[in-house]
């Protein structure tokens, strides 16, 4: 019940700030009162599914074991009832009073259905023991019957002097009286014989036969019984379905709140304050899914984020691949999401407005069976974001325009941004990017703000800090990632050679000249590009060798070969 209910929540959150503040609540009273919390949970676990168990008894569905477990999850509604109507917490005391015990249906299932009532109907004792007196003569006729067959066997053994006579059953014959060969000739006359076999003969007779049919019309008529008193039973039940309905919602609403504070105790989050403005200010905001996948002895870098109408509406996050824009953004959304829940979020402060819509755009993906690449749809979910915003939405924008040229991209990624800061409901706005032009935007626009995450320059690599900082950034740092995930050293230093030349211009021509000028001097520079089909060869055995494979003996080997060829030259 609580995982559905969270599901709901989750795919709408709540926008009214009394119905919110209403669950954080509840949830700092169960931080703060540890035994509550665990009283209601020891007793969620003596508790069922209801609101599967109910929609079996509306449908007629419902078996003996499952009557038992509603009953169950009934009974340990009262104790949670109790509990809540006297925490002394208004929003917890109302819940409580919402609860209904369905008293009468306890009782009238705790007196009718056995406690260990099985699953089939017809596989054991459904109906209780005193509940229905001609079911219980009729169990004591069915259950007596080893006493009669015993006393019975005992009078034709002592009537005919046969010591080894034997009462038994199948399904053939029904019950019957076998007696060995040795004996055979002191069976009376009235006994009717049915089979023979090769060191005994069955009998049977009329007693036996009388009693064979009033047992087998027990057992059929206990079952006959115990299924018309069992759908009774079911049909008083269903005028509570509603009823049982609510407690449903409500124990998987109290779920919930108990699976936020517990988590609150755990992870350390706090209760964000939310205002009346439109302002958003997270101090020390983490990653909530991020900061559970890291080691224990990796901390979680902590960030500030803060959103207005009136200085800071847009933040333009530049920064080296691999840094953490993307999680900032993301994290950003999810504090606001939990807060607007009911739950605590992982920061150590936060201040904020109601947000009514959450716009993202990030991550790539294509739509190939109807014909739309990776960038069609990043602009299709673009122009959706800039044509549905309102005055409270938060939007997420991650890396746009990087789906097309270099030019295009810019100047798409400039006119979102624009149009985002002049709009009249002016959005709330964080933009991760790598286009380091755009943080010029700040010097023509009042409303936006470059920051960028740190990151420290070290000789040979590069140290991520994962910080927040004001102020744009004029490097990407590709380069050092395509290192970082193994890519051939020729690739690196070719890399870099193009990317200090293109630096150095930004005209499209110049670039293009750029690379040609690369291109030509690299051709100058190469030992193996010379006219001389020996050194040629050379080239081919030394671009065949596997270094990644390659023992230090077969290097060397390798070495005296490439020496053998230059000296047969």
């Amino acid at each position: 019940m609580g995982g559905r209910m969270l599901k709901r929540w989750l795919a709408f959150p709540l926008k009214n700030k009394s119905q919110i503040e209403k669950r954080h609540d509840i949830v700092e009273f169960f931080t703060k009162s540890s035994e509550t919390l665990d009283a209601i949970k020891l007793e969620f676990k003596r508790m069922s599914d209801l609101e599967r168990l109910i929609s079996k008894v509306a449908v007629g569905k419902i078996c003996p074991r499952e009557v038992v477990q509603l009953k169950n999850s009934l009974e340990a509604i009262e104790p949670v009832k109790k509990i809540a109507e006297s925490s002394g917490n208004k929003a917890l005391q109302v819940l409580g009073d919402n609860l209904n015990t369905c008293a009468h249906i306890t009782q009238l299932i705790k007196e009718s259905i056995d406690e260990e009532a099985p699953v089939n109907i017809l596989k054991g004792r459904t109906i209780a023991a005193g509940y229905n007196s001609e079911l219980d003569e009729l169990r004591g006729l069915a259950n007596s019957g080893k006493e009669y067959l015993d006393n019975m066997l005992a009078r034709h053994t002592e009537e005919t002097g046969i010591t080894s006579l034997k009462i038994a059953s199948n399904n053939v014959f029904g019950y019957y009286i076998e007696v060995r060969n040795t004996h055979k000739d002191k069976v009376p006359e009235e006994w009717i014989r049915k089979q023979t076999l090769v060191n005994a003969e069955r009998y049977i007779t009329e007693e036996l036969k009388e009693y064979e049919s009033k047992i087998l019309g027990a057992e059929e008529r206990i079952n006959a019984l115990q299924q018309e008193l069992f759908d009774k039973i079911v049909q008083e039940i269903v005028p509570f379905i509603k009823a049982i309905q609510d407690n449903a919602q409500l124990i998987g609403q109290l779920d919930c709140l108990i699976s936020f504070a517990a988590h609150a105790i755990q992870s350390n989050y706090i209760r964000p304050q939310l205002l009346e403005g439109d302002a958003l200010e997270i101090t020390g905001g983490r990653h909530p899914v991020i900061e559970k996948m890291l080691p224990a002895d990796k901390p979680y870098i902590p960030n500030d984020v803060l959103l207005d109408r009136d200085q800071q509406q847009v933040i333009m996050i530049t920064g080296p691949n691999m840094s953490g824009k993307s999680a900032i953004l993301r994290q950003t959304a999810l504090i606001v999401l939990l807060a607007q829940m009911g739950s605590f979020v992982p920061a150590t402060d936060v201040k904020m407005g109601i947000v009514d819509k959450i716009f993202t755009r990030v991550g790539a993906s294509d739509n190939i069976s109807q014909g739309e690449s990776t960038f069609m749809t990043e602009m299709n979910e673009s122009a959706s974001i800039l044509n549905n915003i309102s005055k409270g939405s938060l939007v997420l924008l991650d890396e746009i325009g990087r789906g097309t040229s270099t030019y295009d991209g810019i100047s798409i990624a400039w006119a979102i941004t624009e149009y985002l800061h002049e709009h009249p409901y002016m959005p709330k706005t964080l933009f991760a990017t790598h286009y380091h032009e755009l943080n010029e935007m700040t010097e023509m626009f009042d409303r936006i703000k470059n920051y960028n995450v740190e990151v420290k320059e070290l000789k040979d690599k590069v140290l991520f800090m994962r910080k927040l900082i004001p102020g744009g950034s004029h490097h990407s740092f590709g380069i050092h990632v395509a290192k970082m995930a193994g890519m051939p050293q020729q690739v690196i230093k070719k890399a870099n050679k193009i990317l200090k030349r293109l630096e150095k211009s930004h005209q499209q021509e110049d670039s293009k000249k750029v690379l040609q000028d690369t291109q030509e001097d690299e051709m100058q520079l190469s030992f193996f590009n010379l006219d001389d089909p020996l050194l040629q060869n050379i080239k081919e055995e030394i671009l065949m060798v596997d270094i990644d494979t390659l023992t230090p003996v077969e290097a060397l080997m390798k070495l005296n070969e490439i020496k053998r060829m230059l000296q047969g030259k």
